[in-house]
């Protein structure tokens, strides 16, 4: 069951300094011209945005990731594997996935983390998105 977004954005969850400070140093240097980045480009920042978060999260759970092309974004448990979307590269639905990895199943706390992450660290994106259900969309 999927929460609804009054779910999501009722509490703040608890999150990390140095993860929001990785992200906006990311959006520093790779935010610039997004919409015009080719998506090969946008797939390989990303990689990079989540190899950093991981890094930094190890610390505290050793789990290895995996990082795969798909048609979609989701997130395997078993192979530990975080797939994106090889068409449409999304911020926020790769922080999503690694909330998953990070944090586990519960679409709560996933929908929470990379929502409240994605709303503090990239403001003016949040603005132009609109709710679709869980989600956010263009």
């Amino acid at each position: 069951m999927y929460p609804t977004k009054d779910e999501i954005l009722e509490k703040r969850p608890d999150l990390d300094p140095e993860v929001i400070k990785i992200i906006k140093n990311w959006k520093i240097n790779f935010i610039k011209g997004w919409k015009y980045t080719p998506i090969k480009m946008k797939l390989e920042r990303l990689e990079l945005l989540i190899t950093e978060i991981l890094e930094k999260t190890q610390k505290k759970n050793k789990k290895s990731l995996n990082l795969r092309l798909s048609n979609q974004y989701k997130y395997n448990p078993t192979t530990k594997t975080l797939y994106q979307n090889k068409e449409k590269p999304s911020i926020v639905s790769a922080l999503h996935e690694l909330a998953h990895h990070i944090y586990g199943p519960s679409e709560l706390t996933a929908c929470q983390w990379s929502v409240w992450l994605f709303k503090e660290c990239f403001p003016g994106l949040y603005k132009n998105l609109k709710w679709k259900k869980h989600t956010l969309t263009k």
